[in-house]
């Protein structure tokens, strides 16, 4: 009796075990990927931002503050300064935050002015996310041992970007066929 007791413990701890070893091979969800599958409006404009102005894709939508909210439609906090100056600089004067394709678009301008003003390189996220917190003139005064919440903020978006830089490579297969995708030609 004690044996057959042990045998129904140990039946389901080895199956268990083995699930681990046998289970399904998926790969693991891209969330970059997912958030253009369901917001696709942001995909074109960071692409043509990319063309335009050389602004990296990963860089334009962590800018962003991606991923988006029904609630928040401002999808860019740029400083009015900055937002006037862009909006003069390109003439957009109806241009909003609100509007994917003009919040995209300022981002894109916004970053080459980085690199302009403040030889910020391209993949260097997380020194654009200070550039746009504190604009150009902010950013060239900035002491990072002043404001280290700002710094540690800055070093999350410089991961994410990276991280999003490399999903975004990997969503090249998983979206072939589709129509934005193949008219885009992201890479």
């Amino acid at each position: 009796m004690m044996i057959l007791s042990k045998k129904v413990f140990f039946l389901p701890v080895i199956v268990l075990m083995l699930s681990g070893c046998f289970g399904s091979s998926t790969k693991p969800t891209l969330l970059i990927c997912e958030e253009l599958d369901d917001n696709e409006e942001w995909v074109e404009p960071a692409v043509l931002a990319q063309q335009k102005y050389g602004t990296p894709i990963s860089l334009s939508l962590v800018l962003l503050e991606l991923p988006l909210s029904d609630l928040d439609k401002k999808h860019v906090r740029p400083r009015s300064a900055d937002w006037d100056e862009y909006r003069i600089r390109s003439e957009r004067w109806d241009a909003s935050p609100q509007v994917p394709a003009d919040a995209v678009d300022f981002i894109g301008w916004f970053t080459q002015q980085s690199v302009k003003r403040n030889n910020i390189a391209w993949q260097d996220a997380g020194e654009h996310y200070l550039a746009l917190r504190l604009g150009h003139g902010g950013y060239h005064r900035f002491e990072a041992d002043k404001y280290p919440e700002l710094v540690q903020q800055a070093k999350g978006v410089e991961l994410r970007a990276q991280r999003w830089s490399n999903e975004l490579q990997a969503c090249k297969g998983q979206w072939q066929g589709e129509s934005w995708f193949n008219k885009l030609k992201l890479w």
